[in-house]
């Protein structure tokens, strides 16, 4: 019996991706694609697919107003999240969400997702309890930090995120790059800073980078399958990519320009 899958995802090219990855799943049926949270409603309720592939941030309606819209009509399938989102927000997916997936999205891990949606289809009720719990708990859209604290010489000072390039973990501290040059921020754990600013503007990379995506001055291909990506900071830093990182970020970046 066929698994009637929807995609939602305001980038076509994610959407793309995603059935580009699914066309050799041979009991997965692709029935349509929303580029928006109320065109996603409407088709959910339309054509009842079994499940759907779900980014969480979109505009105008995000992935979690769609999940609530689909609790109150009675009308939620199990879930699949599609999201390069903060790391807060992906250990409440461990606990409560059917799965998700972090952009680009690997076919090892979507197989592995697919195969957890293949044991759970006979228990929605069940996953419905759990993403219930979890739209309950993650709230989208909440106020971002506008400042930074760093230090300047001796003194404590504010400092606009806008004009931060990137964020840069080194040891115990995280460097805020800018254009004025390099300072010492007032935090000391990436996780934490990260889910304070926007993720439509700052994209983890790794470990230890948040980049600001309207600061990417060029993204080149350099030796070994790596890509260079070069910031418009005082030092026109130069941060090494991975393939997958670097389409990625071009992706991103085309998305906000």
């Amino acid at each position: 019996m066929k698994i009637r899958a929807l995609i939602v995802d305001d980038e076509r090219l994610a959407r793309d991706e995603i059935a580009y990855l699914l066309k050799d799943e041979e009991d997965i049926e692709i029935i349509g694609e929303a580029a928006g949270g109320e065109e996603a409603v409407r088709q959910v309720i339309e054509k009842r697919p079994d499940i759907i592939f779900l980014d969480i941030q979109m505009p105008v309606m995000d992935g979690f107003q769609v999940i609530r819209s689909l609790l109150q009509a009675e009308a939620l399938p199990p879930v699949i999240f599609t999201t390069a989102y903060d790391q807060y927000a992906i250990r409440a997916f461990e606990v409560n969400a059917l799965d998700y997936l972090l952009k680009p999205i690997e076919k090892k891990r979507l197989a592995e997702a697919l195969k957890r949606v293949r044991d759970v289809l006979p228990r929605r009720a069940e996953f419905v309890e759990r993403v219930r719990k979890l739209a309950e708990e993650i709230r989208v859209g909440t106020p971002f930090l506008p400042r930074l604290v760093v230090r300047k010489g001796a003194k404590l000072d504010l400092f606009d995120v806008a004009g931060i390039a990137m964020l840069r973990r080194e040891g115990s501290t995280i460097t805020a790059l800018t254009e004025q040059g390099a300072f010492i921020t007032n935090y000391h754990d990436m996780d934490e800073l990260e889910v304070q600013l926007d993720p439509a503007v700052f994209m983890r990379l790794g470990g230890d980078y948040l980049v600001n995506l309207r600061k990417i001055s060029r993204i080149v291909p350099w030796s070994g399958g790596k890509y260079i990506m070069t910031l418009d900071d005082a030092k026109r830093s130069e941060v090494p990519l991975s393939r997958s990182q670097a389409q990625l970020l071009k992706n991103k970046v085309e998305g906000i320009l």
